[in-house]
């Protein structure tokens, strides 16, 4: 065989075997049954199905990053907040590791982006920019905070860097693309007025304002200010930061009274799915049109958020400070066109393979056909079990027992909570078929546990509203 067919073959061995990445897995198919089962109040068995899932050699070599987004997430929900802390601790050291490739050897990061030769699916997923800066560990917010801070202007400069990567790598082989070429992408879903509205698709105005929170209720408002300051920015309209802003040191709750803030996480974060389109591509006989594989955003499982919370006869207005939906959007809009350059630069690559296949026999010209389609896939990899919507809502309360009362969309949400110290967080996730209650956090029991306790049936909400209508 000539030194073309054994090169062409390495191809074929690629797919076969995998890489950095398994460039045939379905990652969003495969997501499907954990989520409908996190949907049902089914957590446990959503477990069991992602660990086996993710046992070496079913679908991945080894567990990855996305394995311990997934698995912190479907932990916290089932009360295991201790080892679901840990899942995204694990998470967060695979974006460390990310950053500190960036920081040390950022010419090497920057000199491969354009050199998967069978899809994106083979690199080493990092996470989704916005996943990246959903990591933290609000024991050590004072850390937690300049860490955010520093991840979002790293990927700022990285992707900028990388573009500017393509963009010569796209030189040295004859290719020139833009976006307009993309006739037949559904551009319109990326340029939307709630879209545009976003500074970028990776900061998100809830973190910067948890820990304007963290910090206001611990006594430190010169921390706390920069953090409602930098949340404001973000989402300049937002009533409940305007006011966490200007009330910086006013807020005292009474002896017998607490700071209370509402976290309602919502839905499931949208799906990343793969399209075909034709693209003009260079050949060494001109410009063939050929089909070429895009990511798009699917809303799924959208979630509700109610408009307001009733407690201790009060109405609190819910308002929604991140749309996870939104900023996946708006970061394909912004990364769409490095994708077309990478996508481009690949398949003038695997023509030039197919042309020296095709010299080595007719059937090995074939294969290397048969190969291209087969792998010709955007990539769909993203954390599927994180909320599609964090909302908020805060209150000064009396301490004691409270009884909490919502709407999910389904119905009537109805339960009583402990509210035992001056300052309290109580997580709430809301999915079309399950309410996911979490026990109220003090500041002495860990902010890192915002998520859910308690699983409350579809049955016992319908339930609840049947109360609430005698």
């Amino acid at each position: 065989m000539s030194f073309r067919g054994l090169n062409t073959l390495l191809l074929l061995v690629t797919v076969l075997a995998g890489c950095a990445g398994n460039p045939m897995r379905q990652y969003d198919d495969e997501l499907k049954e954990t989520v409908k089962l996190v949907n049902n109040g089914s957590v446990k068995q959503a477990i069991n199905l992602l660990e086996k899932n993710n046992e070496p050699g079913v679908i991945t070599k080894d567990k990855d990053i996305l394995y311990y987004f997934e698995n912190g997430e479907l932990l916290t929900l089932d009360n295991n907040y201790a080892a679901g802390r840990d899942s995204w601790l694990k998470a967060d050291e695979y974006v460390r590791q990310w950053e500190d490739a960036v920081n040390t050897d950022a010419a090497q990061m920057l000199g491969s982006v354009g050199s998967y030769l069978v899809n994106d699916k083979t690199r080493r997923y990092e996470g989704q920019d916005y996943e990246k800066v959903m990591l933290g560990n609000y024991d050590l917010a004072r850390i937690e905070m300049k860490k955010t801070y520093e991840r979002e202007k790293l990927i700022e400069s990285f992707r900028e860097k990388e573009y500017d990567a393509l963009q010569e790598d796209a030189k040295t082989k004859n290719v020139t693309v833009d976006v307009t070429q993309m006739k037949d992408y559904p551009m319109a879903e990326l340029d939307t007025p709630e879209v545009n509205s976003l500074k970028n698709g990776f900061q998100n105005a809830f973190a910067h304002y948890l820990a304007g929170y963290f910090f206001e209720v611990t006594g430190e408002p010169s921390l706390s200010e920069p953090g409602y300051r930098n949340a404001l920015k973000l989402a300049p309209n937002s009533r409940i930061v305007q006011s966490g802003l200007k009330g910086v040191g006013r807020h005292r709750p009474g002896a017998k009274e607490s700071d209370v803030l509402f976290v309602i996480e919502s839905g499931f974060a949208p799906a990343w799915k793969s399209i075909t389109i034709p693209i003009p591509v260079p050949r060494q006989t001109g410009f063939m049109v050929t089909p070429l594989s895009f990511p798009v955003i699917k809303s799924e499982n959208k979630g509700f958020v109610p408009s307001t919370v009733s407690v201790a006869g009060k109405q609190l207005s819910v308002e929604t400070l991140t749309n996870i939906d939104t900023m996946a959007r708006r970061q394909l809009k912004d990364q769409m066109p490095a994708i077309l350059l990478r996508t481009v630069i690949r398949a003038v690559v695997k023509s030039v393979a197919q042309d020296q296949a095709y010299k080595g026999g007719v059937v090995l010209g074939v294969l290397t056909n048969v190969a291209t389609v087969a792998t010709e896939q955007a990539d769909e990899r993203s954390w599927r079990t994180l909320p599609d919507r964090i909302a908020v809502a805060r209150a000064t309360l009396p301490q004691g027992n409270q009884t909490i009362e919502f709407q999910t969309g389904t119905g009537t949400f109805r339960k009583e909570v402990a509210i035992g110290s001056r300052f309290t967080i109580i997580p709430i996730r809301i999915t079309s078929g399950t309410v996911y209650m979490g026990q109220p956090n003090t500041l002495g029991s860990g902010l890192s546990e915002l998520s859910a306790d308690t699983a409350v049936s579809k049955k016992a909400s319908k339930k609840t509203v049947k109360k609430t209508n005698q």
